[in-house]
């Protein structure tokens, strides 16, 4: 796997879980954004991933 996507998966999963705990505690709105970029990063390593597996076909 790739350094730079493997950073997007970490990125990914701490931005959505960080977001969590401050929703959690009361800091909705920011909560919510980090939220959002953890997705965000998510979606851009599955695309990456899906990428790379189409190139390693051919």
């Amino acid at each position: 796997m790739n350094p730079v996507t493997l950073a997007f998966v970490v990125l990914g999963l701490t931005g959505f879980a960080l977001g969590a705990v401050l929703s959690a505690t009361g800091k909705m709105e920011m909560g919510v954004i980090l939220m959002g970029l953890g997705l965000t990063f998510q979606v851009i390593s599955l695309v990456r991933l899906k990428r790379a597996k189409q190139q390693g076909k051919q």
